[in-house]
């Protein structure tokens, strides 16, 4: 029996498509915040942000940016606006270090820990 006939058609056309829907799967449904990343973060989030971006980052979203509507799909972007700050934000670069921003990430990307 030659490869793509009979009966193993089915079972490549199972396999094409199986590998398509993990290939085009967005980046947060394979990210997981365990409890305690969460945690940390949000601690960090009291120290570093919370000033600006309201406590459990709440605020009215007209003078800063409302972290509860960031992409949680656009990791990218939430390290690159920490690290060289972004309009009236500062750079964070010199302040925090890299564990820090992932932890303030698994804070804003789980939204406070609704969303795991």
């Amino acid at each position: 029996m030659k490869w793509g006939k009979g009966l193993l058609r089915p079972v490549w056309a199972a396999a094409l498509a199986t590998a398509a829907l993990l290939v085009s799967a967005p980046a947060v449904a394979q990210t997981r915040f365990g409890p305690e990343e969460i945690t940390q973060g949000h601690a960090q989030f009291d120290r570093t942000c919370a000033q600006c971006h309201g406590r459990n980052m709440v605020n009215s979203g007209t003078t800063v940016y409302d972290l509860r509507r960031f992409p949680i799909d656009d990791p990218d972007r939430f390290f690159t606006s920490v690290s060289n700050g972004k309009g009236n934000m500062p750079s964070f670069k010199e302040a925090l270090t890299p564990e820090q921003m992932k932890l303030l990430w698994a804070y804003v990307g789980s939204r406070g820990g609704k969303e795991p």
